[in-house]
């Protein structure tokens, strides 16, 4: 008899001494990897682009990009959303963008101001083509037909 109540005691208050076991749900933190890119393409010609991707999820392959791209013709600055697909470096990124163009871009004013939205799609190893539609946001004094500009580009990363 003793042996059974010494038991079911021990099934009864098992549980209450399992609290090694509860542990609290932990949020991943994001990660945070730095990304290159070399482009050419319309208006700014040749550039190098320099990004930060922050990866909110698990599986590490979608989240925020901040880009910083210097170009022969100009600068520019864009942020939005990436998601990469399967392995071998594919995917697309699509991003709200701001360009400032130098002398002598292609397609667009001198010394003027694009805001606007480009599309990247990268087919594999990083090697795709970004497109984008950005419209003039300041005047270069100059009258000028390149109220709206279509950026076009080939290029290897982000």
């Amino acid at each position: 008899m003793r042996r059974t109540v010494l038991s079911l005691a021990v099934v009864a208050f098992a549980p209450t001494l399992a609290r090694a076991q509860d542990t609290t749900a932990v949020e991943p933190t994001p990660h945070i990897s730095p990304a290159i890119g070399v482009h050419y393409g319309s208006p700014m010609r040749a550039s190098v682009a320099g990004a930060l991707l922050i990866d909110m999820s698990q599986h590490r392959n979608d989240g925020v990009v901040i880009a910083v791209e210097v170009g022969q013709r100009g600068n520019e600055v864009s942020a939005g959303y990436f998601r990469m697909l399967g392995r071998f470096g594919s995917g697309y990124s699509l991003r709200l963008a701001a360009l400032r163009t130098t002398d002598d871009p292609w397609n667009a004013t001198e010394n003027t101001t694009y805001v606007g939205a480009e599309a990247s799609w990268m087919i594999v190893f990083g090697v795709g083509a970004r497109v984008g539609y950005l419209r003039r946001a300041s005047h270069s004094g100059t009258l000028d037909p390149h109220e709206n500009v279509m950026s076009f580009s080939f290029g290897i990363g982000i």
